[in-house]
């Protein structure tokens, strides 16, 4: 895209303006138009009292819908408003208020009342925007995390001790981003982080000082952090950094900032790199404060599959502080184009894999993974010590759509009077139910499918199979496959999660008028388009929990009593 040439009108009315702000201003002299590249360019010289000083005007492929920059040409740095000697001006006219109006001219007057405004006052014109940290830190490859439980770490040392600990780092994407992992011997710490960070991360040698107020500053080289430490009475310290080979992290800690400079290098070539410190914790509330009950909630999640597993991950992140993961498989490089789960956890049971997945999200939580499939050929034993698990959870999310498994989890909700949700995506993404059954309110699990089947057959359309052999995979009118994709599940998951998310938050109310719902994504069976939503009324509830039949009393009362009598006899 060559905007001059598709705009020549605009590009002369540039030229023109920039010829008239020439004539009629004296401090703008030598203005040449060239080319640098296919990019529209114009070189001028500014004159601020003695002072001539050369910059490029040069307009981008965009313009006039992106800004123009002007630039030193000398790659002088002119001014505390500059991204760098080689960078732009910030001027007044900038992406984040850019108007097509705006000219080329204009950015040139706006440069010229920058510069001519600190060349009178010898201090950098007043800022009129704000940059974020992310932009602060956008050429920082070394960062290091703190928090408040950091800082209380931190905290329990008296000024001027000094104490061995570790610290943690992890590259990602060519950042190096370390913490604090302990402070003290591994066998006794006074300190250790609880959230580390998960993943492949490399451990290395820590040292805390604890230094007076103010004290604590940014080392630009190893001799600078030895005076430092020399100065509080840290010369042996000073000493083993110098004359060491191993990789020190050091924790300078005032009692209110903190800075970490890392030492490395053979002896008599030892380095220094600072990191940037960054407070990790998030500012403001995040979640909806009803959510604060997620908490305290356990969830067993059955099926750690592409439902499931987004499932889970979702309800990690919304705060579920436990978990039990039930899934009997193998991740498979097939499976990642709907999995939660990447490449990192192929080979791996489902289960524990996506527990780690878990704890990446939310440090705070816990999970327990169990491996045998419900419902598979296992030992009654270990089939008993799974539902038993699945018992002690405040909410059942059956993400397996095998309806073995549905009858199961079903007989465990209905006996231990635990809620119960669980979705389906239809075979070749053409939509999807998800469905949410509260004790004493909604039907139990069996009825309800019963329920919604009928609800099927009433509509008067052909349904999709129930897909049991290729759970995600249809063929359209041609014969064509039709193959439920990733975002198809991940709409049909997140609509799951809501049900969970409300159910749990909010155990006495609702925000879903109806417990079931069947979602389009196509104009298939009976939707007329993509995102068509269906209520299903499901009626009035049925015996949850477990009632005593006729006679069941006496039958009891006489097993009790063979019982006993049987121990008797072998006493």
């Amino acid at each position: 895209m060559i905007w001059w040439a598709e705009q020549p009108g605009r590009a002369q009315s540039e030229r023109n303006a920039i010829g008239d702000l020439a004539e009629r201003s004296s401090w703008l002299v030598g203005v040449e138009m060239r080319l640098v590249g296919t990019q529209l360019a114009f070189d001028c010289d500014i004159e601020i009292g003695e002072r001539r000083i050369p910059l490029t005007l040069v307009y981008p492929d965009f313009f006039p819908d992106a800004a123009p920059s002007i630039l030193a040409r000398d790659r002088e740095l002119l001014s505390g408003h500059q991204y760098g000697p080689s960078g732009e001006l910030c001027l007044e006219h900038r992406p984040d208020n850019w108007t097509r109006d705006v000219t080329g001219a204009m950015m040139i007057e706006s440069a010229h009342r920058l510069l001519s405004s600190e060349d009178e006052t010898g201090q950098p014109a007043p800022a009129d925007h704000r940059v974020t940290r992310a932009q602060r830190m956008r050429h920082s490859a070394f960062r290091f995390l703190f928090s408040r439980d950091t800082l209380s770490g931190l905290g329990l040392l008296a000024e001027g001790e000094v104490a061995e600990g570790e610290m943690q780092e992890q590259d990602v994407a060519g950042t190096y981003v370390a913490q604090l992992s302990r402070i003290g011997p591994a066998d006794g710490p006074l300190w250790r982080e609880a959230k580390k960070r998960g993943g492949d991360v490399r451990s290395f040698r820590a040292v805390v000082v604890r230094v007076p107020a103010g004290v604590g500053r940014a080392s630009q080289n190893l001799d600078e952090l030895k005076a430092l430490l020399w100065a509080h009475g840290h010369s042996a310290l000073a000493t083993d950094l110098k004359d060491g080979s191993d990789l020190v992290g050091v924790l300078l800690f005032d009692g209110k900032r903190i800075h970490v400079p890392m030492v490395f290098g053979e002896p008599g070539a030892r380095k220094l790199i600072n990191y940037d410190a960054i407070f990790a914790e998030p500012n403001g509330i995040r979640l909806d404060p009803a959510y604060e009950r997620l908490k305290a909630s356990k969830v067993a999640i059955v099926g750690c599959g592409s439902v499931g597993s987004k499932v889970a991950v979702q309800l990690a992140r919304s705060g579920v502080g436990s978990f039990v993961l039930i899934d009997g498989d193998v991740l498979s490089a097939g499976n990642l184009v709907r999995n939660e789960l990447d490449w990192r956890s192929v080979g791996v049971h489902k289960a524990p894999a996506l527990g780690a997945r878990l704890k990446e999200v939310n440090a705070d939580c816990t999970f327990t993974a169990r491996t045998n499939p419900l419902g598979g050929q296992e030992s009654g034993a270990m089939a008993a010590a799974t539902m038993a698990a699945i018992e002690t959870c405040d909410l059942i999310v059956d993400a397996t759509a095998d309806p073995g498994v549905f009858n199961l989890c079903s007989a465990i909700a209905r006996r231990a009077e635990k809620p119960m949700c669980w979705g389906q995506v239809f075979a070749g993404g053409g939509g999807g139910i998800v469905v949410r059954l509260r004790p004493g309110i909604d039907p139990a699990p069996l009825t309800a499918r019963q329920r919604i089947e009928v609800w099927y057959a009433q509509q008067g359309v052909d349904w999709p199979e129930d897909g049991s052999a290729k759970p995600y995979e249809d063929a359209g009118a041609d014969g064509a496959p039709l193959i439920a994709d990733d975002a198809d599940v991940g709409v049909i998951a997140s609509h799951l999660s809501r049900f969970a998310i409300d159910l749990l938050a909010r155990p006495g109310a609702t925000v879903f008028p109806y417990p079931a719902y069947v979602i389009g994504l196509s104009d298939r069976w009976l939707f007329t388009a993509p995102f068509d939503v269906r209520p299903i009324d499901l009626g009035e509830s049925d015996a949850w929990g477990v009632e005593p039949g006729s006679g069941d009393i006496d039958a009891l009362k006489e097993l009790l009593a063979d019982l006993t009598a049987k121990k008797s006899d072998e006493g």
